[in-house]
């Protein structure tokens, strides 16, 4: 059991690293111009994640990759404040109302999974302008990085201790996230 132990130890570790490490990438293309980020998205996905991470840590739930997710997001949310698009439309409004909802569910009922669980409705709507966006033009986003990205979602579930709610559906929504965000910048272009 031990090294059990250990070995989910060292892919939590390893999820929150390349996390970080899938955002240099990201940072490049944005300041080379390659990637044009939506600051309202990043802000939101920021604010969603530090939501997502504060009440895993009040359940107890121990995952590196969303700690990684917080120092990233928020570095990519700041930076697309000066070298963004900003755009705001009704999935950005509706993310903004679920990351809301989240909070006040938690406060109200004290309880973190039902912050958990509204965090991550509000991450999956938010990331919707995003998939349009690679499925209409795969060029502006950085392939790189979203492979990082999921390279961090298999450590993540591969460090999963207890299959729960607190522990795993930030993690399974992540991974449902940068699948398709590989497939539609790696692999389709390839077959089309």
């Amino acid at each position: 059991m031990p090294e059990l132990k250990r070995y989910k130890q060292a892919m939590n570790a390893a999820s929150g690293i390349i996390m970080v490490i899938g955002c240099l990438p990201y940072i490049w293309a944005m300041v080379t111009g390659e990637t044009v980020a939506s600051p309202v998205s990043w802000v939101i996905w920021a604010t969603v994640d530090a939501l997502a991470l504060f009440a895993m840590m009040r359940e107890g739930a121990k995952c590196g990759q969303i700690i990684g997710t917080v120092v990233g997001a928020g570095a990519i949310a700041v930076l697309s404040l000066f070298l963004g698009k900003p755009t705001m439309g009704s999935m950005e409004w509706v993310s903004i109302v679920g990351a809301a909802t989240g909070i006040i569910l938690w406060q109200t009922t004290g309880n973190p999974v039902t912050a958990i669980i509204c965090s991550q409705m509000a991450v999956l709507i938010g990331a919707v302008p995003t998939v349009v966006g690679a499925y209409k033009n795969p060029a502006l986003e950085d392939p790189l990085a979203w492979c990082l990205w999921l390279a961090s979602c298999i450590c993540a579930l591969l460090a999963i201790r207890k299959w729960n709610l607190a522990n795993a559906l930030q993690p399974l929504t992540f991974t449902a996230i940068e699948t398709t965000m590989v497939f539609l910048l790696v692999i389709r272009p390839r077959w089309f």
